[in-house]
């Protein structure tokens, strides 16, 4: 886990300089803005604490250049002993960037978690699913490759209240955007 930790942090601020080389066109957001990504994470609250492959895909509309709102849906998912166990959140989103020519951002959202345990022995498929609360919190970085077009690596850290237990999930993706 902890080297994890360290290769998602190392790669959004190791490309961080790469993004300030890209020519300046115009405003960095307006308008609608969508992105989706994938990459791997952890469940931090599992016994066996191995991996898993992680998605997300979000969308929403520019306050201006420093505050971005929309929805946001990260899942992961893992196969475990011939079955399937993944975890989601499906937040309201606020995306801060602190500097309005800088590509870093921090975001941080409240909505709806849902667990999900999918097991099949022949014919038989049986699924176990469950919601709650969920709330989303996470880093990354806008690397403009193109007039509306970011390459984003990001690291995520999700929790989930289900049940009256709490999971929490570190998810590192990269992904594609449009602004």
């Amino acid at each position: 886990m902890r080297t994890l930790l360290i290769a998602g942090t190392a790669l959004v601020l190791g490309i961080a300089p790469a993004g300030a080389q890209t020519p300046d066109d115009g405003p960095r957001h307006q308008g609608f803005w969508i992105g989706f990504g994938l990459g791997g994470g952890l469940n931090l609250d599992a016994p066996d604490s191995k991996g898993g492959g992680a998605g997300y895909l979000r969308m929403g509309g520019t306050v201006n250049q420093q505050l971005l709102i929309g929805g946001d849906a990260s899942a992961w998912a893992r196969d475990v002993d011939g079955g399937t166990v993944s975890r989601g959140n499906a937040t309201a989103t606020v995306y801060f960037f602190p500097s309005t020519q800088g590509g870093a951002f921090l975001k941080s959202g409240l909505g709806f978690a849902s667990a999900r345990i999918e097991a099949t022995s022949g014919n038989t498929t049986v699924t176990i699913s469950e919601e709650g609360f969920g709330a989303t919190f996470g880093a990354g970085y806008d690397i403009k490759v193109g007039r509306n077009f970011y390459i984003t690596p990001n690291v995520d850290y999700l929790v989930q209240v289900i049940n009256d237990e709490t999971d929490s999930l570190l998810l590192l993706t990269i992904g594609v955007g449009w602004h």
